[in-house]
């Protein structure tokens, strides 16, 4: 693990759920292999617009928020955190 930053993702059986970075990355990179296509973006509500590419949402808790990986326009894959109202469905 070493410097990797560690997530709360969940809760189960009253124990706190974490991934590390790798492993949320790992899950979208599988998703995308699967064919989910990304639908989830940082929304912008003043200028009704999008922040950020297409991502795939990896985990949603009402206590621990939710994480979207997208792709940069790079390649390079990049968390994005907040609550379920940061992040709008799109098509």
């Amino acid at each position: 693990m070493g410097n990797e930053k560690l997530y709360l993702i969940g809760e189960k059986d009253g124990k706190i759920l974490t991934a590390t970075e790798s492993e949320i990355i790992n899950n979208a990179l599988e998703q995308e292999k699967d064919g989910i296509k990304p639908h989830f973006a940082w929304w912008d509500y003043k200028n009704q617009r999008p922040v950020t590419n297409k991502g795939w949402r990896v985990w949603s808790s009402v206590n621990h928020g939710c994480g979207v990986v997208y792709r940069r326009h790079d390649g390079k894959m990049v968390i994005v955190t907040g609550v379920q109202g940061d992040f709008a469905y799109m098509s």
